[in-house]
């Protein structure tokens, strides 16, 4: 009987995965989250609405995560291949320290706008579908500012593309 309960939970777990992993689930994320402003590295306030009209991906990585990192090459070819079709990528930093973030892009530019996410950033995270806090975490909006994807973890190219293909060809 309990090995029965295990396979239960564990084929529940799945099922679980496969619907977030798909785009089967769009969590409760509304238009008042996308007016919370986050500051570039310099200071200035932005808030995720002053890109309507374009796909945005809003990124949320940190400097000292791997997998984040690992996709920021990706992210950079897509926005010089796509920006001039409507493509807007942003990177929202998760980490504490701003000055590392700073460092950190002095020695890796990068070609789109990068925000503090320290204050702010973790509690959209969570409305987006990650109460456990895992980094990487994207969220694609439509030309109308209306999320149609959350991606936790790494967001591949072939992803990217997938997911934006009905606005971007």
């Amino acid at each position: 009987m309990k090995t029965l309960l295990v396979i239960f939970v564990a084929l529940l777990a799945l099922a679980g995965g496969i619907y977030f992993k798909h785009g089967l689930y769009t969590p409760p994320v509304g238009k008042s989250d996308l007016e919370i402003a986050f500051p570039d590295l310099e200071g200035k306030p932005h808030r995720l609405t002053e890109w309507k009209g374009k796909v945005v991906i809003v990124n949320f990585w940190a400097t000292w995560c791997p997998p984040c990192l690992e996709e920021i090459p990706e992210f950079i070819k897509l926005q010089n291949e796509l920006g001039s079709k409507g493509l807007q990528l942003i990177g929202v930093l998760t980490d504490d320290e701003a000055e590392a973030a700073r460092d950190f892009i002095k020695a890796k530019p990068i070609n789109y706008p990068v925000l503090d996410g320290s204050i702010g950033g973790r509690q959209l995270t969570e409305k987006l579908g990650d109460s456990a806090g895992v980094l990487p975490i994207s969220a694609v909006f439509d030309p109308d500012g209306k999320l149609v994807h959350v991606e936790i973890g790494i967001f591949t190219r072939e992803e990217v593309l997938e997911k934006i293909k009905p606005w971007i060809q």
